[in-house]
């Protein structure tokens, strides 16, 4: 029970400055490292295969 009045207190009350700086940073930490992962493993290889493509030919056509 008690528990859960903490989660309540934090819940309801106003971040400071300063919290809301770090929460911003930790979110752009994180949104920066997603973007990293993005680039490095889904981007790169899609980029390469296109490079290998051969111009005028299509699949099926």
């Amino acid at each position: 029970m008690m528990y859960d009045m903490s989660r309540q207190y934090h819940a309801e009350r106003i971040m400071t400055a300063s919290e809301r700086r770090r929460a911003d940073e930790q979110a752009g930490q994180l949104a920066a490292g997603v973007s990293r992962l993005w680039q490095r493993y889904l981007t790169r290889p899609a980029r390469a295969l296109r490079a290998l493509r051969v111009p005028g030919v299509t699949i099926g056509g």
